[in-house]
């Protein structure tokens, strides 16, 4: 199952949709996936389940203005370094 960590199982305990048909996330949980308010989600019916999943996202795209000849000496200069530690 993409996106979610299947090994990790944890009770929050019983919650209960209100007359307006609003679901509380409980904020330990909340804070711990760093669910904020406007975070987006498909709701998703498997059988007798829901199923929560959350949206990601845009990716979007930061410049800097630089050239392609600019770039060509710095980018990724220190990439072995950071990944690897300098090994």
């Amino acid at each position: 199952m993409s996106g979610t960590d299947e090994a990790t199982t944890e009770e929050y305990g019983p919650v209960e949709i209100n007359d307006r048909g609003r679901l509380t996330i409980p904020k330990e949980l909340r804070e711990k996936l760093q669910i904020e308010g406007g975070t987006e989600f498909t709701l998703v019916r498997d059988g007798g389940e829901i199923r929560l999943i959350r949206q990601l996202p845009e990716l979007q795209t930061l410049t800097t203005d630089k050239s392609e000849e600019e770039w060509a000496n710095e980018a990724f200069r220190d990439a072995g370094e950071a990944t690897f530690g300098g090994q």
